[in-house]
């Protein structure tokens, strides 16, 4: 093998070694993003205690928003898997054959559309929530919300 040669695979190396942080930590930040993780995969189940006294909420309105929450982490326990062995077999591919460019995109656009299956099933899990509250405590949510967004901007 030519010097450079070895110098255009060690390039190659690299770039395929240095990216595999990059693919999983954006799964990271769209797993965040959408609110998958605290509250058994529904964001606000996180908070459901706070919430429940701030927004005065019954025992039922709570028990309800429990299984939609329950139902939604359900539906999208198949695309969790989806989105971490997709990242990986996309990084796997390149690695493997880094011309098999087209590969790597075919798992790319699997694990998008996961996403966008989530993010439907998210949406939906949401409006249910959402109806489950009287128009008040909807209000009322959506200024403690915008207080939380006022906070985090702040903080950046």
């Amino acid at each position: 093998m030519t010097k450079r040669t070895l110098i255009a695979i060690g390039i190659v190396a690299l770039i395929a070694v240095a990216t595999v942080p990059f693919v999983y930590a954006q799964a990271g930040r769209m797993h965040g993003a959408c609110g998958f993780g605290h509250g058994g995969g529904f964001p606000m189940l996180a908070h459901l205690g706070h919430l429940k006294s701030e927004l005065a909420l019954s025992d039922q309105q709570v028990d309800q928003i429990k299984s939609i929450a329950q139902d939604f982490h359900q539906q999208n326990a198949q695309y969790h898997a989806q989105l971490h062995g997709g990242l990986k077999a996309a990084a796997q591919a390149l690695i493997k054959n880094p011309n098999d460019i087209a590969g790597a995109q075919a798992l790319l656009d699997q694990q998008t559309a996961a996403e966008n299956a989530m993010k439907s099933n998210a949406l939906a899990a949401a409006s249910k929530a959402l109806n489950v509250l009287t128009a008040d405590q909807r209000t009322k949510l959506g200024q403690i919300m915008q207080d939380h967004m006022d906070h985090m901007a702040q903080q950046r």
